[in-house]
């Protein structure tokens, strides 16, 4: 059974990392979805990984790294054995908001032997209940930073009024935003928040705000039984339609079509 949703993997709501050994996969996986952030990483065997960007060939040291709502499955699976470690979204939007994923690549991540040491080492630890949260994000940078986001040496951490900015569209998610308004809000010219905001977290503001909508609004579709126009206006699409199309562009699907494919209980 795979695990779908954040109240399934992080105990008593707390932001969190945590980690699954998975062996002796079927031949098929069912393509499904998760409402957290999930980095897989292959240790044995080969398999093909299926999802909205298309298939890929994944052997030891290929590494996935999964959004909130991205569908994902496997196909020809021989021998695969990984690890799935599994990051509650706000951890990457707070504690490790200097983050920052790169560009699009056609080279997948993949880690070498010495990364794939490393990470092996400090990866059985986030499985058990022991380490602090404090210490499951150092495992988790220790073993998997440089797939997560930009390495090191190129880290910085963003300005406070693009950490606000970026707390406020999270936390006020329904709101009616422009980058005007966002950038009153947090003492800067629209001009100035929308450079600072792109150069230190990658992305524009509203674009920013359009992924949080879709990965909330999968949530929704996964775990609760609102109808498609009303988790359209919980986060800030009250046109169906509208929604519909913003939903399809970030996941190969529209809203209905969504939750009759990978909500945990349908048959």
């Amino acid at each position: 059974m795979h695990r779908v949703l954040r109240t399934e993997v992080f105990s008593a709501g707390t932001p969190t990392v945590s980690a699954e050994r998975c062996e002796g996969l079927p031949a098929t996986t069912r393509p499904h979805a998760h409402d957290f952030v999930e980095l897989a990483l292959v240790t044995a065997g080969r398999a093909v990984h299926v999802s909205a960007a298309g298939r890929r060939e994944l052997a030891r040291g290929s590494a996935v790294l999964l959004a909130p709502g991205d569908w994902h499955g496997y196909e020809e699976c021989h021998d695969l054995a990984l690890y799935n470690v599994y990051v509650d979204a706000r951890v990457l939007r707070r504690e490790l908001a200097w983050l920052r994923p790169g560009p699009p690549s056609d080279r997948p991540p993949h880690l070498d032997e010495d990364a794939m040491a490393l990470a092996e080492y400090c990866l059985p630890a986030l499985a058990g209940d022991g380490p602090s949260h404090a210490v499951r994000i150092g495992l988790l940078l220790c073993a998997l930073g440089d797939v997560l986001g930009t390495p090191p040496e190129e880290r910085t951490t963003p300005h406070p009024a693009v950490l606000h900015a970026a707390r406020l569209l999270e936390d006020r998610l329904a709101d009616p935003w422009s980058v005007d308004r966002l950038a009153s809000c947090v003492g800067l010219s629209g001009t100035h928040l929308a450079r600072l905001f792109t150069r230190q977290l990658g992305t524009a503001p509203m674009a920013h705000l359009g992924r949080l909508r879709a990965e909330r609004a999968a949530a929704l579709l996964l775990g609760t039984d609102l109808t498609v126009a009303a988790v359209g206006r919980r986060v800030g699409w009250p046109d169906p339609n509208y929604a519909s199309r913003r939903f399809r562009r970030h996941f190969g699907l529209g809203p209905a079509r969504y939750r009759e494919t990978f909500r945990p209980d349908a048959p």
